[in-house]
C-alpha cells in the first residue's frame, strides 16, 4: 500500500466514524429529551394526585384572579368546616415567566421561595396561563367543582414550534365537604 492510497483510505475511515459519531450523539440526545419529557410528565400526574385528595377534602375553594392560584378551606379534624385550615395551591417562578413550577403552601398564600415544588416544567398554552378555574357546575344541588389544567412541556428552550411538545393533564374535581348549591 503506498502513501497515497494509506491517506485516502485513512479519509474515508474519519469520514465514516464522523457520521456514526453523529447518530450516537443525537441518539444520546434523543434519549436525554424523552427522558426530561417523561419525568416532568410523571411529575405532573404526581402532583394532580396530590391535589385531588385536597381538592376533593376542600370544604371550599378561592381562585385567585388569573387563575395562578387556589386557597383550599380544608376540615379541621375536630370541628370539621366549622373552622378550617387553608392550604394554597400556585404556580410560580423565580423570573416570572415559563418554566413554572407548582407549589403547595399551608396558609392563605403560596409562592416558589416558601411552597413546596410538587411538579415543574409548566409552561403557557398560547400565552396564557390559567391553572385554576371554577368549574359551572350548572345544575340545583350539586357541590363546587374546580378545573384543573397542567400544560407541561421538558422542552422549553428548543426551537421547535410552538406547543409542539405540549403534554395537558386538565381534570375537573368536586369539594365533596363544600355545602350543596
Amino acid at each position: 500500500m503506498t502513501l497515497p492510497e494509506l491517506l485516502t483510505a485513512m479519509a474515508i475511515l474519519g469520514f465514516v466514524l464522523s457520521g456514526v459519531l453523529a447518530v450516537y450523539v443525537g441518539g444520546l440526545r434523543a434519549t436525554t429529551d424523552l427522558n426530561e419529557r417523561f419525568q416532568a410528565q410523571q411529575n405532573a400526574r404526581l402532583a394532580l394526585v396530590s391535589m385531588r385528595t385536597d381538592i376533593r377534602a376542600a370544604c371550599s375553594e378561592s381562585v385567585a384572579t388569573g387563575g395562578m392560584s387556589v386557597t383550599l378551606n380544608e376540615p379541621d379534624p375536630t370541628n370539621g368546616c366549622g373552622s378550617p385550615t387553608q392550604d394554597t395551591w400556585c404556580v410560580s417562578s423565580s423570573t416570572g415567566t415559563a418554566p413554572y413550577g407548582l407549589y403547595r403552601q399551608t396558609g392563605g398564600s403560596c409562592a416558589w421561595s416558601t411552597g413546596v415544588q410538587k411538579a415543574s416544567q409548566l409552561t403557557t398554552k398560547n400565552g396564557t396561563v390559567t391553572i385554576f378555574a371554577a368549574a359551572s357546575v350548572g345544575v340545583t344541588g350539586t357541590r363546587p367543582q374546580l378545573a384543573v389544567t397542567l400544560p407541561v412541556d421538558a422542552n422549553l428552550s428548543s426551537s421547535q414550534a410552538a406547543n409542539q411538545g405540549l403534554y395537558t393533564l386538565s381534570d375537573t374535581m368536586t369539594l365533596r365537604n363544600a355545602a350543596v348549591q
